[in-house]
């Protein structure tokens, strides 16, 4: 050992003359360099004795804050003198994230030289990528030097939760059953619950990380996915409600500390990084208490009410043993479980409270209920469904469920109020009335070519189709009087006959009971029940008589 500190002893003295000549040699190199280069001011060419080739080992990754040394040596080497510098011009790190050149420490033997460089990171507390420069030196016009990573191990924290998504369906039916306006602040199945996580940096997301919500009246938490953000400072979790979901508060967002495994009921679960680093986020916030802007019930409902039937083409109602159709549009799927009725309004009042039976739609978002017209039945402000209430908004006893659950549906909904373009009718018109209501021209009996008119009333307006004829009796002989034409429909049918030649009838004209003949046509009302045509017979009237002997 001391015959090896000897010899060195002895180089370093044989250099020193030298070292002072190609140091100053050196310093006329860098003015050059600096007009090439102007990142390299400052900078001295390493001056050395090459016999080899150089060696350069590099220092692992840095840990920020940490240091370390970068390493060159060479067989048969020996360093007369060297400036080391940094460099970032292509690289991401800056002059505030490492420190500049402080010395080079040289072991040396009778064979070759080391320079230990010293590498030198600053901590900050700020979340940053990995960054990279560059440290060496120039050797006749080569770099010679390493490129150092600094490794950030500094975590984004979160510094935000909220509830960035807004129900779009909404309590549809609060504003009906409660005092408050219709507000929408309530999810309904299918929609999406959106959580945004903001954080002090940027942060990437490997695979779909879980965000926890609770439900106060579900069991227990509801994972919220990842759903967008990753590269940036906030994150998007998203649940789609599901039927079985029930939170009359408002949902919570869990908080997480530390401590806790990493699941969602204890925050998060999966991988939330420092941008481009390996640095694992601080997972701990505060979450979020119950908010009553952010409600939920996935339970089906049912939006609206419309009947898809319509009476006959060209009538105006139902009639008896046609057939009225409601259907229910709900929300999501639904399936039917049982024998199910729906509750409508046929006329005013509870006498007039039908049932519709579910008829088919299961597995769909619609469900078709259908009731078959009875006789009797009348309606002429038109047909209304009920509106649901608990404990009564189906009958039968059958169910009805969210399609491959067991949640049943909301027990509310809206009816409609009448229908007037679904009116009921099942009575059939009837005659109330036949009267012969012209008279003799000349007040004592109709003469040849004069016109008796006959009016026949019914109970409504009716349509007159046909050739219809009204037999009147004129001295014992029937005579068909027409009916006039021009009407089409009316609650009073004309009927006229022109007086012939040898007609005579003395006590007046007389008209025999059911003496209406279709003959081929009809008589029908609005929803097309047929008119009844019996009626009283009209007795002969003395200020009806008829005389064709003479004319006047």
């Amino acid at each position: 050992m001391r015959e090896h500190a000897r010899k060195i002893r002895e180089r370093l003295v044989r250099v020193g003359a030298r070292l002072a000549f190609r140091c100053a040699t050196a310093a006329a190199l860098l003015a050059l360099l600096a007009t090439v280069f102007p990142w390299a001011g400052g900078v001295r060419p390493v001056l050395a004795d090459h016999e080899g080739n150089w060696q350069v080992i590099c220092p692992d990754p840095i840990l920020e804050g940490n240091s370390a040394h970068m390493q060159l040596r060479m067989r048969k080497h020996h360093t007369l003198c060297a400036t080391i510098f940094t460099y970032n011009g292509d690289f991401s790190a800056d002059g505030s994230d490492y420190a500049g050149y402080s010395g080079v420490f040289i072991v040396g033997n009778e064979d070759s030289d080391s320079l230990y460089v010293p590498v030198v990171t600053h901590e900050d507390s700020k979340p940053e990528r990995d960054e990279t420069f560059s440290i060496g030196f120039w050797d006749n016009g080569e770099w010679r030097g390493c490129v150092i990573k600094i490794i950030d191990d500094d975590s984004p924290e979160i510094t935000d939760v909220a509830i960035t998504s807004k129900p779009t369906e909404g309590d549809r039916v609060s504003g009906w059953f409660t005092n408050k306006p219709n507000e929408r602040d309530t999810y309904r199945a299918g929609e999406s619950i959106d959580v945004t996580v903001t954080f002090d940096g940027a942060v990437e997301v490997d695979g779909t990380p879980l965000l926890s919500l609770f439900l106060d009246g579900s069991d227990g938490w509801r994972g919220a996915r990842y759903h967008s953000g990753s590269g940036t400072e906030q994150l998007v979790f998203r649940y789609q409600v599901q039927p079985a979901d029930r939170d009359d508060d408002g949902i919570a967002v869990g908080s997480a500390s530390e401590d806790d495994e990493r699941n969602p009921t204890g925050g998060f679960s999966g991988t939330i990084r420092a941008m481009e680093t390996s640095t694992p986020v601080h997972h701990t916030h505060g979450g979020l208490g119950a908010s009553s802007d952010h409600k939920v019930d996935g339970r089906p409902y049912a939006k609206r009410i419309t009947v898809i039937s319509s009476p006959p083409t060209g009538w105006s109602a139902y009639r008896a043993n046609q057939i009225i159709e409601f259907a229910m549009n709900f929300d999501i799927d639904v399936e039917v479980h049982g024998h199910v009725l729906m509750d409508f309004y046929m006329g005013n009042g509870t006498d007039g409270l039908r049932e519709a039976t579910y008829a088919r739609g299961s597995g769909s978002d619609t469900l078709v209920f259908a009731y078959t017209v009875q006789p009797g039945d009348t309606d002429h402000d038109g047909v209304q469904a009920a509106m649901g209430v608990p404990e009564s908004s189906f009958s039968g006893g059958g169910r009805i469920t969210a399609r491959g659950t067991d949640v049943e549906v909301f027990p509310y909904y809206l009816g409609t109020g009448p229908l007037d373009d679904h009116l009921v009718d099942t009575a059939a018109p009837r005659i109330e009335s036949v009267s012969i209501r012209s008279a003799p021209a000349d007040g004592a009996a109709y003469r040849t070519g004069e016109v008796v008119e006959v009016a026949v009333r019914f109970s409504e307006s009716v349509r007159f189709e046909g050739a219809l004829q009204l037999d009147l009796d004129i001295g014992g002989e029937a005579r068909a009087a027409s009916f006039a034409s021009g009407q089409s429909s009316s609650d009073i049918a004309v009927f006229h006959y022109t007086v012939a030649a040898g007609d005579a009838d003395g006590e007046g004209i007389g008209i025999g009971a059911n003496s209406l003949r279709l003959n081929g046509g009809g008589i029908h009302d609005g929803a097309g029940n047929a008119a009844g045509l019996s009626h009283a017979a009209v007795a002969a009237d003395g200020g009806q008589q008829v005389d064709t002997s003479t004319q006047r």
